[in-house]
């Protein structure tokens, strides 16, 4: 059934709910008890609560028919919000029964009705309360789109401008992805295929960039399934349809930094006084505007700018941690070096050459902070009352760089370690092609914990998984899970870099 259709039934079935119910109500005069029941009310008033009732019972049946026979297209379970959603239907189903009942064949009990009445109708807006909100949801991204809505010219602009960054197969008929037709049978699939395994609102709370939406899409066309599996037209036909309702990520971002001050550490530090590279300005250009435009127009940073180095910065890691955005170092960098000299060149001189320079210059003064010498008046900590010093992470190997966390300062004696000749950027690795599901602090994404994805920094796992057990999976995939072979994207030694990363996650 159309997303529209079923709002438009949604909200007949509670307007002729409450129509029937209030009139209940006049004709009971309940609560207050001084109508005596129906037998003296006005015929008319009978008739029309009768016809608002059966409507609302004629509603409630077209809705189950629609209904129940999803059940049989879950995969395994149902999800939680589906559960109450199917809950509430049945339970609507025995009230409505029993009201009936009570109505038509045992009069005597007629004093019965106002109450189940009641607890249907609120029964009702519960059951709605949960479906029609995303259905309502999806009308206004379509709606709210550039040019007036998802199948206007300037939107398709757009799609087609993203769709390269989708990262789909090099076969997809990007081109043909973009016309309106193509986008109707997208809406067409996430209204009758997506929605026999998840409620609109479950698909649409959470804004992705295009790479995002077609794994998402991807990883669940390979859920098993009663119905008919999706085909691959399918899959990039409402990938793009998604793409093409997800027209600004920066606006939900922000509603959920609102609620989420403490922000992840996606962007590894470097050494601050390392020489700056060579400031390639195309380059910069092309990589802001290819970022950047992923999760919102460009003229959205027009509006409202940045006017210091520092606020660049917060800009790229809210950009990383917040929507999700996959880019190399390298990239970042040349994007907030194009950013300070297009938004804050008074600062081009004073500010770190790099992001890496400038997060590790705050982390250089955190642990300034954290090492400052106690004042001359504090009494020494007696020796036998110093806590037992804890276990120590295991130690890095000794050709990888692993940048988690400032060293700790070396002892006076001892003497300073050679750096490794060709280091390799564990976390950068790590960020780069494990984050997007494992997260950058190893315990998983949220919304992909249900799926298998383990909690690496958890104590119980890392007993159970050496390094070379890391490095295995991490080489030929796990078998049964979405943890798929990185050995044609990483060579071996980075293979061993980042098992040895994950093995210092706490």
């Amino acid at each position: 059934m159309e997303i529209a259709a079923s709002v438009t039934l949604g909200l007949l079935y509670l307007l002729s709910g409450f129509a029937s119910v209030l009139l209940m109500f006049k004709l009971w005069g309940w609560p207050d008890g001084d109508q005596p029941g129906m037998t003296k009310a006005p015929r008319h008033l009978v008739r029309l609560h009768d016809i608002f009732l059966t409507i609302f019972v004629a509603l409630y049946v077209v809705m189950m028919i629609v209904m129940v026979p999803r059940l049989w297209n879950y995969q395994v379970e149902l999800p939680p919000r589906s559960a109450v959603h199917v809950t509430l239907g049945f339970l609507i189903g025995i009230l409505l029964l029993v009201e009936l009942a009570f109505y038509r064949v045992f009069r005597h009990l007629q004093d019965w009705v106002p109450p189940l009445a009641t607890v249907v109708l609120g029964c009702s807006v519960l059951l709605l309360g949960l479906s029609v909100p995303g259905g309502l949801r999806e009308y206004g991204l379509a709606r709210g789109q550039v040019g007036g809505g998802v199948y206007s010219v300037e939107n398709r602009a757009r799609v087609a401008r993203l769709l390269p960054l989708a990262q789909m197969p090099e076969d997809a008929p990007l081109a043909d992805l973009t016309t309106v037709e193509s986008l109707r049978h997208g809406r067409e699939i996430l209204a009758t295929k997506c929605v026999v395994c998840h409620d609109l609102k479950t698909v649409l709370v959470q804004p992705r960039a295009p790479a995002g939406w077609w794994r998402t899409v991807e990883r669940m066309a390979d859920k098993p399934t009663f119905d008919d599996p999706m085909t691959e037209r399918e899959l990039y036909d409402v990938t793009a349809y998604l793409i093409a309702i997800t027209g600004d990520l920066q606006r939900s971002a922000r509603q959920q930094r609102e609620q989420k001050l403490k922000q992840q550490q996606a962007i590894a530090p470097a050494d601050p006084a390392a020489p700056a590279p060579a400031y390639d300005e195309s380059a910069a250009q092309k990589a802001f505007e290819t970022r950047c435009s992923e999760c919102h127009e460009l003229a959205e940073v027009d509006k409202k700018p940045p006017t210091s180095a520092r606020e660049v910065k917060e800009i790229i890691e809210r950009m990383v941690a917040d929507n999700g955005m996959a880019a190399p170092a390298g990239e970042l960098d040349l994007c907030y070096a194009f950013m300070i000299r297009k938004y804050a060149a008074h600062e081009v001189a004073s500010a770190p050459a790099t992001l890496g320079a400038a997060v590790g210059a705050e982390v250089q003064a955190a642990v300034a902070v954290a090492s400052a010498p106690a004042p001359a008046d504090s009494q020494p900590v007696p020796e036998d009352s110093k806590p037992a010093p804890q276990d120590s992470p295991p130690a890095a190997e000794p050709d990888v760089v692993l940048d988690d966390a400032p060293a700790a300062p070396a002892a006076p004696a001892a003497a300073a370690k050679p750096k490794p000749a060709k280091a390799i950027d564990a976390r950068g690795l790590y960020v780069k092609h494990c984050a997007a599901c494992h997260d950058v602090s190893g315990k998983g994404k949220p919304g992909l914990k249900s799926k298998g994805i383990p909690d690496m920094a958890d104590k119980n796992w890392q007993k159970k998984h050496s390094k070379a057990a890391v490095a295995k999976g991490i080489k030929v995939g796990v078998p049964g899970t979405m943890m798929k072979s990185f050995a044609a994207k990483l060579k071996p030694d980075e293979i061993d870099a980042v098992a040895a990363f994950v093995k210092k996650l706490r």
